[in-house]
């Protein structure tokens, strides 16, 4: 339930963009920052969050998540402005870190590597991407019959629920963990300097990013060291391609086909059930074979479906195309997850919540990425963006072919 609030609301926010910006009379700069608010400071606050959940208590944390982001939903629903949202959704942000850094450790104390392992992943990633999948379709019905407003609204019944719930259902687990302060800022300010670098094209912006970023690998050693595995450092990067290609490029779909193709949002929503289903079928069908595929075969799936379902996209045939590619989509965003997660667990048992925030970092910060690259090629052409995105998945799925990646190296440390 709780992945379900994380993510149901970054994908139902993207169906509503074309309502916010009318209602709030937003940029499309603005209407970005809806998006890459939230991804971005999930993705900074992860590590942190992780590290947290390990040392002081996975469920404690949770708890503190979902009434940080039950909160920041209210205030996401009363904002009177572009940039108050923006500002909400930072926050909504910093709750879902919590959620995120602690629902796969939590799996991966109670059930050992393992069959029993794979499916419990499978399901887990059959919810999370059929929450993403069908955050357009809720966001679509929601903004259809009340407005946008109903999509933050609809968070505080279900994050009482999770509360009590987690109080009454969940035990407590704790590993080990050690925050370096000085290192989760400049990884803060690598990532908030990038972003905007991008968007704006402010090329001395992103070279302080980057130099930021260095100066987190080098102080924050026990994250760098996880990389010395190469299963978790191609699984790491081919999850981030996943994201910047797929969850960047829905963003300017969704302005697409409620623009150019005439669709109203309860329209558009529907219309993605097709990548909701697929979304279900992919995790389901990846957990059965998780421990018989070779590694790298099964980090390559995901990257590979999505490549051939934005090409399929970038057809210029209206929703002919557009319907093919969302369940190949849904299906390569679905494995993709599975084994995204699988390898966040192939982490020793203390250090779960770090190796899994690395690997959710890896997501968010994909996703602001992809919005940010891919502003571009969209004020072009919708299919030149669904080109680039699908250059961009094509890349990861061809990093583990290219290495070979050993079946489940443990990363060091």
């Amino acid at each position: 339930m709780t992945i379900v609030l994380v993510v149901v609301d970054l994908t139902a926010v993207t169906i509503a963009l074309p309502d916010i910006r009318r209602d709030l009379d937003a940029s499309l700069e603005q209407i970005q920052w809806v998006v890459d608010a939230y991804a971005l400071t999930l993705a900074v606050a992860l590590l942190p969050a992780g590290i947290l959940a390990d040392r002081y208590g996975r469920r404690r944390l949770l708890a503190a998540g979902v009434t940080v982001f039950t909160l920041a939903s209210l205030g996401c629903a009363l904002s009177s402005s572009a940039l108050m949202l923006d500002l909400f959704r930072g926050l909504q942000g910093l709750g879902a870190s919590a959620l995120y850094g602690t629902t796969t450790p939590l799996i991966g104390a109670v059930y050992p590597d393992g069959p029993e392992r794979g499916r419990a992943l499978g399901i887990f990633s059959a919810v999370s991407g059929l929450a993403m999948t069908l955050g357009p379709v809720v966001g679509g019905v929601l903004t259809t019959l009340f407005d946008w407003r109903a999509i933050f609204l609809i968070n505080l019944p279900i994050g009482v629920f999770v509360l009590i719930m987690l109080r009454a259902r969940v035990p407590e687990s704790l590993g080990s963990g050690r925050i370096n302060p000085l290192g989760t800022l400049l990884l803060a300010a690598g990532l908030f300097a990038i972003v905007p670098a991008l968007i704006h094209g402010l090329w001395w912006l992103l070279a302080i990013g980057v130099v930021a970023l260095a100066g987190f690998a080098w102080l924050d050693r026990d994250t760098v060291r996880l990389f010395s595995a190469r299963t978790f450092a191609v699984g790491t990067a081919s999850t981030f391609l996943i994201m910047a290609a797929l969850l960047g490029a829905a963003t300017y779909l969704a302005l697409y086909v409620q623009g150019p193709l005439h669709a109203s949002a309860m329209e558009a929503g529907l219309r993605f059930l097709a990548f909701s289903a697929a979304a279900v079928i992919g995790p389901i069908a990846i957990g059965r074979v998780l421990h018989r595929w070779p590694m790298w075969l099964l980090i390559a799936t995901g990257p590979a479906l999505i490549a051939v379902a934005l090409l399929v996209m970038a057809i210029p045939a209206g929703w002919t195309s557009i319907m093919p590619g969302l369940f190949l989509s849904g299906l390569g965003l679905g494995a993709g997850n599975v084994v995204a997660n699988q390898v966040g667990l192939l982490a020793p048992p203390d250090r779960l919540g770090l190796a899994t925030g690395v690997v959710n970092t890896a997501k968010q910060v994909g996703t602001a990425f992809g919005v940010a690259l891919l502003a571009l090629p969209y004020g072009t052409s919708i299919t030149l963006a669904l080109v680039v995105a699908a250059g961009l998945s094509f890349t990861g799925a061809l990093l583990p072919v290219a290495l070979r990646v050993s079946r489940a190296p443990q990363p060091q440390g």
